[in-house]
């Protein structure tokens, strides 16, 4: 991959998902979208992670990342935000019925009771999960909180970009392919959500 080049898109995720992420611990995300957002959308490709600190609860994950919580150090959602990853999309899908997440069940981090909370919330919408391919920053990136990056929503357009260059694969080609293959055998057949450039 050419790791040259900068990104200010962010995908705003629990900071423990994204350590799990970084990890090679999972390579899903499940989403639905922010309460002002009329549905979940995939705006672009590649994205940095934006880390959530204070709505995370150890009772939405699975006992085996309840340490990985613990270990988070405690930021606030309104201060200085850090970066340390970002994404490619390897794969993308929309899921409306309760035996299509079962099936996903041991390749993500929720306990099935919150997942299953996510398919439920707007129910006319589909829950899009995304396969993730994640590159660690050569150094975390520090910036200034913004207003403008508050709220339930999303996705955040930063105001300075993070440059991505020195990066390298969380997982090498082969570990990554041994992680996403049994969720992608899950997913062929399912609907793919659209991707933006």
């Amino acid at each position: 991959m050419d790791s040259q080049g900068s990104l200010r898109h962010a995908l705003k995720e629990w900071a423990v998902a994204v350590k799990a992420l970084e990890r090679g611990e999972t390579a899903l995300v499940v989403r639905k979208g922010g309460i002002r957002e009329k549905a979940f959308a995939v705006p672009k490709t590649r994205f940095l992670f934006f880390g959530g600190y204070e709505h995370q609860k150890p009772e939405q994950l699975k006992p085996l990342y309840h340490d990985l919580l613990a270990s988070i150090p405690q930021r606030k959602d309104d201060g200085p935000v850090l970066f340390t990853s970002f994404a490619e999309v390897e794969a993308a899908h929309e899921i409306s019925e309760p035996d299509e997440l079962d099936a996903l069940d041991p390749y993500h981090i929720w306990t099935p009771e919150y997942a299953e909370s996510r398919l439920k919330w707007r129910p006319k919408k589909p829950l899009t999960v995304l396969v993730l391919r994640v590159h660690l920053l050569e150094e975390p990136v520090e910036l200034p909180y913004s207003p403008s990056y508050g709220g339930c929503k999303s996705w955040i357009e930063l105001e300075e970009s993070v440059s991505t260059a020195g990066s390298r694969p969380a997982l090498d080609d082969e570990a990554f392919q041994g992680l996403a293959r049994p969720a992608l055998e899950v997913l062929r057949g399912i609907r793919p959500a659209p991707v933006g450039p």
